[in-house]
């Protein structure tokens, strides 16, 4: 019988033991004198021996020599670990595996250790971001997993998902969602969630007075110019122009159902004192493309194709068009922006 002291490299020379003389080891958690847990571990004799099955060794392990033998398995053993592991690390590691819920709870009440928490998820959504609008395999993976398999079903679900990619991204007031629970809504009759027109993302501005705004999503593989018309000049998609459509007649419709202003609620039904939308030529937003498709095969802008995409959507009173990569570019700066505490 030993307890465990620490752990140091052994010089001698030793061979493999034979397989024939195997002996089974029995684990169990002890606590020590101090109410601090012990790994206590147990092997029996081999099974050729002639006296009944019986303890030969015993060895105990605190949390200190239990952290360094961790760090030994990973090492020895190619077991996946954090970059840089070492022993504090390590000792954190066993420390978090015996007791998840105080760490959680240590986390929950640092405010700051929450922020880093949100901020690394939002750094992880860019990053999906990215591939999504790169990677073909992930991204038609991703539309095979939605419930109609669709493309647009993608990024109606990571934009559900990732609400706060709106709030300081489209327009220079702060976007919230609608419902919390999903950006896409039916609007029609004098309320929001009965049945009419489906729309891929209420929203509304945020302040003492609050705006109602629309928006539309298609796919970054839409294509934003149909055929050239001119000499220098290229007609917009009827994908484009289709969405453009779209999107004016569900802010039209909107305005002659909802009229100028609509009524929040409670929980119950009741009307929520002061608390109005309005819809006084609410904004509404087209999110459709990638500007990479004005990029030519040598990696030069196509100037005239650029030309009559901005200017047709220069032109537009509503609504406002913007690609996908114009989207991310702005998801990215937002999140790469905020300093990183060192703390």
């Amino acid at each position: 019988m030993a307890r465990i002291q620490g752990f140091l490299p052994n010089s001698q020379q030793v061979r493999p033991h034979k397989l024939d003389n195997r002996v089974e080891c029995e684990w169990q958690v002890i606590e020590d004198a101090d109410d601090s847990p012990l790994l206590h571990l147990t092997t029996f004799g081999s099974e050729h021996r002639a006296s009944h099955r019986k303890s030969s060794q015993s060895l105990q392990l605190d949390r200190e020599s239990g952290a360094e033998l961790f760090e030994i398995l990973c090492k020895a053993f190619g077991f996946v670990a954090p970059a840089g592991v070492g022993r504090d690390e390590a000792r954190l590691i066993a420390a978090y595996r015996a007791n998840p819920a105080l760490f959680r709870k240590l986390i929950e009440d640092d405010e700051a250790a929450h922020d880093v928490v949100a901020m690394a998820h939002r750094r992880q959504q860019v990053d999906r971001f990215h591939r999504l609008l790169t990677d073909d395999a992930f991204f038609d993976a991703e539309a095979a997993a939605t419930a109609s398999g669709k493309a647009e079903a993608v990024w109606q679900n990571f934009f559900d998902e990732n609400p706060w990619i709106f709030g300081l991204s489209v327009g220079a007031q702060l976007l919230t969602s609608w419902d919390d629970r999903s950006l896409e809504q039916v609007v029609a009759g004098f309320t929001v969630g009965g049945v009419g027109k489906r729309v891929d993302a209420l929203m509304r501005t945020s302040g003492r007075i609050r705006s109602m705004v629309f928006g539309e999503f298609k796919t970054h593989k839409t294509g934003l110019l149909g055929s050239k018309y001119r000499s220098g000049c290229w007609a917009p998609s009827t994908a484009l122009s289709g969405a453009v459509a779209q999107s004016q007649g569900t802010v039209h419709r909107a305005v002659l159902e909802l009229q100028e202003r609509l009524q929040d609620k409670a929980p119950d039904g009741s009307d929520l004192p002061g608390r109005f939308t309005y819809l006084l030529r609410p904004r509404s937003y087209v999110v459709i493309g990638q500007l990479s498709q004005f990029v030519g095969p040598d990696g030069g802008e196509h100037q005239d194709k650029f030309r009559s995409f901005e200017l047709f959507r220069r032109q537009l009173v509503e609504p406002e068009v913007v690609t996908f990569d114009e989207l991310y570019a702005r998801a990215e700066w937002l999140v790469s922006s905020l300093p990183v505490s060192d703390e």
